[in-house]
């Protein structure tokens, strides 16, 4: 399954996607220069269960597949096709990490453990491109927020429930709140990703602790931000920036505020369960684009895989 940059044009000239090109006399392709035999880095890793086999998995995350089409083009305004481009030249080498890490996981045989932000956005050119490559996939999925976005002018879809059902048929476990059991532990996937939990998903994840497994979360946003976290995030803002030919400094771009003071108290109280929970042994997530790990409770890691974009995974030993 292996896909150069001269398969992913053909394919975007295949959708009618350059025909409107020449209206954006600005668009600029960011280049790797990342040869397609090097593209993956994988991080290999061990979290210890107290398992008596171990076994392994693939975890990644934020792949920002971002295939938009002739009609999501024609269906916005100006302001909506420069976005459109702007985020093509951010990610132009999601589609060949995107296969690199499907072909590495079918070599060794790793389950696929993907914590959001599959596609960029919800368009007709990126459900078009996952009707061709995801049946057959079974990949344990938590979605992430730009899973909510789509090529309406909001940033945000005003109605989340309409991208949420557009993803939805790609997999055959909830988004809402998921359940897998894999050598002998509990992975249960739940939806943050518009920051606050919502009842539906507080409800699914209390009652797979009732299960007599150990338990490990997935979800895209960590449950709360440490310094190291608002760090990574700000200096990769400050890297895509300089990647697209932005004349700025790093010290332009200043760590944000915790997640946690954004939550309302049904979510603060969640969060707070969870951490008091002896069975949880670790929460995969994503978000940040940086691979990092950071303490969440007595018995468990935040485990951030850094971005699949650039074909980044984690190889998971779980002993």
């Amino acid at each position: 399954m292996k896909h150069s940059r001269r398969d992913f044009l053909g394919y975007m000239a295949s959708t009618g996607v350059f025909a409107a090109l020449p209206a954006l006399a600005d668009l600029r392709v960011f280049e790797t220069g990342i040869a397609d035999e090097t593209v993956l880095k994988i991080d290999p890793i061990e979290i210890d269960l107290g398992l008596g086999k171990a076994f392994r998995a693939l975890h990644f995350s934020d792949t920002h597949l971002n295939f938009f089409d002739a009609v999501d083009f024609s269906a916005v305004s100006r302001e909506k096709k420069d976005h459109f481009h702007r985020r093509w030249v951010r990610f132009p080498q999601a589609v060949q990490s995107f296969y690199a890490t499907l072909d590495y996981a079918k070599r060794k045989d790793l389950p696929l453990l993907h914590t959001g932000d599959l596609v960029d956005f919800v368009t007709d050119g990126n459900l078009r491109f996952l009707e061709h490559n995801l049946p057959g996939l079974d990949i344990h999925y938590a979605i992430g927020n730009h899973e909510y976005q789509t090529r309406e002018p909001e940033h945000y879809d005003p109605d989340p429930a309409k991208p949420r059902a557009a993803m939805q048929r790609f997999f055959k476990d909830n988004l809402a709140v998921s359940s897998r059991i894999i050598g002998g532990v509990n992975f249960v996937a739940l939806d943050n990703a518009r920051v606050n939990v919502r009842e539906e998903s507080i409800l699914g994840v209390k009652a797979e602790f009732d299960r007599p497994f150990p338990v490990v979360l997935m979800c895209h946003i960590p449950p709360f931000y440490t310094q190291k976290f608002l760090n990574n995030s700000a200096h990769s803002k400050y890297l895509i920036a300089r990647r697209l030919g932005m004349d700025v400094k790093e010290s332009d771009y200043k760590p944000g505020a915790n997640v946690w003071n954004s939550y309302d108290q049904k979510t603060r109280d969640f969060w707070t369960w969870v951490r008091e929970k002896p069975q949880l042994k670790a929460i995969l997530c994503g978000h940040t684009h940086i691979a990092e790990v950071d303490d969440f409770s007595e018995t468990a890691k935040m485990y951030v895989a850094g971005g699949n974009y650039e074909g980044r995974a984690y190889e998971i030993v779980f002993k």
